[in-house]
């Protein structure tokens, strides 16, 4: 049995190269290349299992991530099969995988959308996938200016921050001033009700609400969705059961009909970077198909 560790895969992977497969794993879906298998959990006393995964034929694998939720923490590993012949390849631990994953998936989804002229980033939260979105963001290379909102630890990760990108304007703020000047806003927290006023928003600027995928918590208000042009999700069916940011709007509020698939959003692009006015909402619940995918960077990088 082949056991592929978080450690390796830090070892292996790089932003630049995560980013590439996860734009591949999304455009595989809207041509119709690849099949995600939706999340499925169950819960017993205080214990939640999740599986979620898909088959993608273009890196010759399928696969599932399972997990468990126990007191607010998770522990992530992929089992990841050969689409050729359908024997098992290895099980790679899915801690430092997922943090790739979502922040790579966000950094796709910026590129595919940025707002003209953008050049300042606000980032709610300062734990793992704060940090993860950070390096993703800021290796696209067109932010100047940073804020951070996270009361309490916001401060340490500012000054870490300060010390590896010196060339970069960065503060901790109250949330009302950083929403007000964000062009690029990304929610990485556990809250369970929205963290900002929409209202407070540019006219143009994307919004990316990626710190829950549970259907009874959000981090952004009804004013956000009203105002967007455009609503962005990975995968519909997986949100329409786990889009909380979503599901718990006002009655009337999401047109489902007019929500769109991030691979929908990276073909009419044909993968370049877009320039887009208007407020567009990323909804980001995370899809096992990405997952996969990556995992297979990740076997293929580890084997050599």
């Amino acid at each position: 049995m082949k056991l592929i560790t978080d450690e390796q895969v830090r070892q292996v992977l790089t932003m630049r190269e995560s980013r590439e497969v996860v734009r591949g794993a999304f455009l595989d879906t809207a041509y119709e290349r690849a099949a995600t298998l939706p999340r499925s959990r169950v819960h017993l006393d205080h214990l939640t299992l999740s599986v979620m995964g898909g088959i993608v034929p273009d890196a010759h694998v399928s696969g599932a991530k399972i997990y468990s939720t126990h007191a607010g923490r998770f522990d992530f590993v992929v089992v990841l099969f050969d689409t050729n012949d359908g024997r098992f390849l290895a099980t790679i631990q899915g801690n430092a995988l997922t943090e790739f994953r979502t922040a790579a998936t966000t950094a796709v989804a910026v590129e595919a959308q940025l707002p003209p002229g953008a050049h300042t980033l606000t980032v709610f939260g300062a734990g793992v996938q704060a940090r993860a979105h950070l390096a993703a963001l800021l290796e696209l290379g067109m932010f100047r200016r940073v804020f951070i909102v996270s009361p309490g630890d916001g401060e340490a990760l500012a000054a870490s921050l300060a010390e590896t990108h010196p060339d970069l304007e960065i503060a901790t703020s109250d949330a009302p001033a950083a929403v007000s000047q964000a062009d690029v806003l990304i929610t990485c927290t556990r809250s369970e009700t929205p963290l900002f006023d929409g209202r407070l928003l540019k006219p143009d600027v994307f919004v990316a609400a990626i710190g829950s995928s549970k259907p009874r918590t959000r981090e952004i208000d009804d004013v956000t969705l009203q105002r967007a042009s455009r609503i962005v999700v990975e995968h519909k069916e997986q949100a329409r059961k786990e889009a909380g940011d979503l599901l718990m709007a006002k009655h009337g509020t999401i047109d489902w009909d007019s929500v769109v698939e991030l691979g929908q959003v990276l073909a009419a692009s044909d993968g370049a970077v877009q320039r887009r006015t208007g407020i567009t909402v990323y909804k980001s619940v995370g899809i096992g198909l990405v997952d996969v995918a990556l995992s297979a960077l990740v076997y293929r990088k580890a084997d050599r």
